[in-house]
């Protein structure tokens, strides 16, 4: 006897993916102009002329006390998200972005972020306890959808470069956008390309033949 089998959908979505385009990093590019790089896995693509970089400090971040600090951490940054929905730039914190726990990383939502070009995971030692890079699984389909790339930057790894004076060291502009958030700007930097090297802006490479992607200064 055939069973009487009934099939109902609860959600239908296309699939989609990212907008993969031929990247290649330079052939003569030089330590000193890297502004990060990682072995992580990445899809192939290049995000050009990022003007700007939104810098979550993981020691900072880690030093709030509690839970609710760490939530109005991440309405800032959904504010500060639309002051620059006109320019290019990428988020850079440390564990999960969109994590519901905030002692895993940043918990916010994907329209805090979604006008970013890509979305940068630090793990690793010192980064609260470590947690494994989520790569934007949290959204991942919202983030297919706008062409944001996710990655993750093992501190640990002895391939991977994070380039310290660029991220604590540049001048903090966060208060030209919302010079409201006096508190917040402990935590969260908001970082101008130019200001750090003049006349400079940043690529990023995602090179899957190489199986690199890789942050590095460029002049305008």
């Amino acid at each position: 006897m055939q069973p009487d089998v009934q099939i109902s959908l609860l959600q239908c979505r296309p699939q989609s993916h990212l907008k993969e385009s031929e990247a290649r990093l330079p052939k003569n590019l030089i330590e000193a102009d890297i502004v990060f790089s990682t072995p992580r896995m990445a899809p192939e693509g290049r995000i050009s002329g990022i003007r700007y970089v939104v810098f979550v400090s993981p020691d900072a971040y880690y030093q709030m006390p509690t839970a609710a600090e760490r939530s109005e951490l991440g309405r800032t940054i959904g504010k500060l998200n639309d002051k620059l929905r006109n320019e290019t730039f990428i988020c850079v914190g440390p564990g999960r972005w969109g994590t519901s726990n905030p002692d895993l990383g940043v918990k916010i939502g994907y329209a805090d972020i979604y006008h970013t070009r890509a979305l940068v995971e630090l793990t690793g030692a010192g980064i609260g306890s470590a947690p494994e890079a989520s790569f934007g699984t949290h959204f991942f389909q919202d983030l297919v959808e706008s062409n944001i790339y996710p990655l993750a930057i093992y501190l640990d790894d002895e391939e991977a470069i994070f380039n310290r004076p660029f991220f604590y060291e540049t001048p903090n502009h966060l208060l030209d956008f919302l010079p409201e958030e006096t508190v917040m700007a402990n935590v969260l930097r908001l970082i101008d390309v130019a200001k750090y090297r003049t006349d400079m802006h940043m690529e990023l490479v995602m090179d899957d033949e190489l199986g690199r992607s890789v942050a590095f200064l460029e002049r305008d």
